[in-house]
């Protein structure tokens, strides 16, 4: 899609222009989807080009551009994936008027500037490329049609007619059994008994094998055409696992989104009638919610679905100890302070051992494959040093300011805490020992030193200042070192952007931050790709590339892993003040560069 191509609402192109981009469009069309067949004639399916998300065209748009034709005309869609979709109309004669009156038009049902429609006749829809599951969380289970007409109707009337039922804000409510408290996400106040009709959904439950024990609390929600809830956990200490919801009157998409990578959404499909068991992985690392809008892309078929009325009934077990779920980093139950902010050493070493250390012999050859670019700052610095000083790089990663071939006339020297990335920058020509910032096993006297990204790995602020003392005792006196960081302000840095991208609606986003503050209690939390809602986080990081590659060659079951790095992302003055607060060194600049403080100071006593 490119922005500068657009027209304005209501333009035409027709002739020579219009085939040319008929053209392109059906090689684009034969490059993703080649088992589609275009046709010679007048079919009952529409291939429609520059009608998708990417090009900035909504389902609800789209509705009202063909429905005029035909009211049940289906479409096909593809959000984020494809820059065209299709229309399956009920006869020929739909079709060929939408295609008469279309085709290459910027509709006026458009709200902006646009590129134009470009349509063709094609005999068959694609086949079904369904993504559901397929990236999704391990453990969920679907069972559809768990109950019948029958069972729903009593169940719809059992809700409907309950004058207890509460008119939120974004739905409504119903609770049997124990009140749900919303503002701490639990239950424990005694209410009104689970009655017969959802009993024998429980007894069902149970004849099935899906829970071993009895629910105690259950709530049912009512929603509206496009109603939805927002993306959450069930809370880990508040409930047993599985936490089991059944879907009447409509179907719906459901997303559930990877806790520990904000990009990994997977739209689950909850048919009418089914069951959702959200239990292991599902459950406890991966949030689930229901956008508000009017459309859902059905991820089954591609198909567009209007919203309709939804019950959704949830049965929950209160859990009456404390959660020891094997999802610690994401669990609200910190283990006793394992998951908290250190604040002793023994706990800091801890923790930099299992999140650090370990992670980065796990990642050294995917984080090899990402690491090549120079930081403008950190060259500048190199630049800056005399043909034939001693050059420590402390906490070299794969050696990339270490390479032979850069010619700069230095005698550079790494140090890395990581056997594998020591083992994968001595294979680049480079010369490097194996230790940390803390204890490099190097002889001081060194020209010139550098630290990248090293320093924010340090848990406790007794260990970052520890971490500059060493980089000091390593310099002569008028040696100069380079020290970077990430920062807490992004501003306008790549990763920023990058992170526009992941944001959620106004409304949820404001949500689930002012969750994670409920959540921040000194305790460690897991970065989800957005703004940093803390300094002392833990990042993850998902291996994909030649690794997850050659692991799938071998295994086809086989999934990204994600691994989670601690981080003390520093604040504005902060890293400043850590090298002010060393004796005997002088801080020459701190500058923000794309997300990082570049720090640069010289020894002098």
């Amino acid at each position: 899609f490119k922005s500068d191509k657009e027209r304005p609402v209501g333009a035409v192109i027709s002739g020579g222009k219009l085939l040319k981009k008929s053209k392109k469009s059906l090689e684009q069309l034969k490059r993703h989807d080649p088992d589609v067949e275009v046709a010679s004639e007048p079919t009952k399916i529409l291939f429609v080009a520059n009608s998708s998300v990417l090009c900035s065209v909504s389902p609800e748009e789209l509705q009202e551009i063909f429905s005029p034709f035909d009211a049940d005309a289906q479409l096909i869609v593809f959000p984020n994936r494809r820059a065209y979709s299709f229309v399956d109309f009920s006869t020929v004669d739909a079709a060929v008027r939408a295609k008469d009156e279309l085709n290459g038009k910027v509709p006026e049902q458009l709200r902006k500037s646009h590129l134009p429609f470009v349509i063709e006749f094609v005999k068959n829809l694609p086949l079904s490329k369904t993504s559901e599951c397929a990236s999704g969380p391990r453990d969920l289970q679907i069972v559809d049609d768990f109950v019948d007409e029958g069972i729903e109707r009593d169940l719809i009337e059992l809700v409907m007619n309950d004058p207890r039922l509460n008119e939120m804000k974004h739905r409504s409510v119903l609770h049997w059994g124990h009140a749900f408290d919303y503002s701490t996400n639990s239950a424990f106040v005694p209410i009104e008994a689970i009655p017969p009709q959802l009993e024998a959904i429980v007894g069902r439950l149970f004849e099935k094998g899906f829970i071993t024990e009895k629910p105690d609390q259950i709530t049912a929600n009512v929603y509206s055409p496009g109603q939805g809830i927002p993306s959450h956990f069930d809370t880990h200490s508040a409930f047993e696992d599985p936490v089991v919801s059944l879907s009447l009157l409509a179907d719906v998409v459901m997303e559930f989104k990877d806790a520990a990578n904000s990009a990994r959404i997977a739209p689950i499909l909850l048919p009418r009638r089914s069951l959702c068991l959200i239990q292991g992985d599902s459950r406890y690392r991966w949030k689930h919610g229901i956008v508000n809008r009017q459309y859902d892309v059905c991820p089954r078929t591609n198909r567009l679905l209007r919203r309709q009325q939804r019950v959704s009934i949830t049965f929950r077990k209160i859990r009456h100890e404390p959660c020891r779920c094997d999802y610690k980093e994401f669990c609200d139950w910190d283990r006793n302070g394992e998951m908290a902010v250190p604040s002793v050493s023994s706990a800091a070493r801890a923790l930099e051992c299992n999140y650090v250390a370990d992670v980065y012999e796990k990642i050294a050859p995917h984080f090899d494959e990402t690491r090549h670019a120079v930081w403008s700052g950190v060259k500048r610095f190199l630049d800056s040093i005399p043909a034939g000083s001693l050059l420590y790089d402390i906490g070299c990663g794969n050696g990339k300011y270490l390479l032979p071939e850069r010619n700069d006339g230095l005698i550079k020297i790494g140090a890395d805490r990581c056997l594998g990335l020591c083992e994968i920058a001595a294979g680049k020509g480079c010369c490097v020992v194996r230790g940390d910032a803390l204890g490099a096993p190097l002889r001081s006297g060194a020209d010139a030193v550098i630290s990248i990204a090293v320093l924010h790995h340090m848990s406790t602020l007794e260990r970052r200042k520890k971490a500059i003392e060493e980089i000091a005792a390593l310099l002569r006196v008028g040696g100069r070192a380079c020290v970077t960081v990430w920062s807490l302000e992004q501003g306008q840095s790549e990763y920023a952007k990058m992170r526009e991208n992941r944001e959620e609606n106004g409304e949820e986003k404001k949500k689930e931050e002012k969750e994670k503050e409920k959540e921040d209690g000194g305790r460690l939390l897991v970065h989800d790709g957005r703004a940093f809602v803390q300094q002392d986080l833990l990042v993850p990081w998902t291996v994909a590339g030649k690794e997850a590659r050659k692991k799938k060659e071998e295994d086809d079951t086989v999934e990204e892993e994600t691994f989670l790095r601690f981080y003390h992302v520093f604040c504005e003055g902060e890293l400043g003040e850590l090298v002010e607060s060393v004796d005997g060194l002088k801080l020459e600049s701190v500058e923000l560069e794309q997300g990082n403080y570049v720090a640069v100071f010289e020894r002098i006593r």
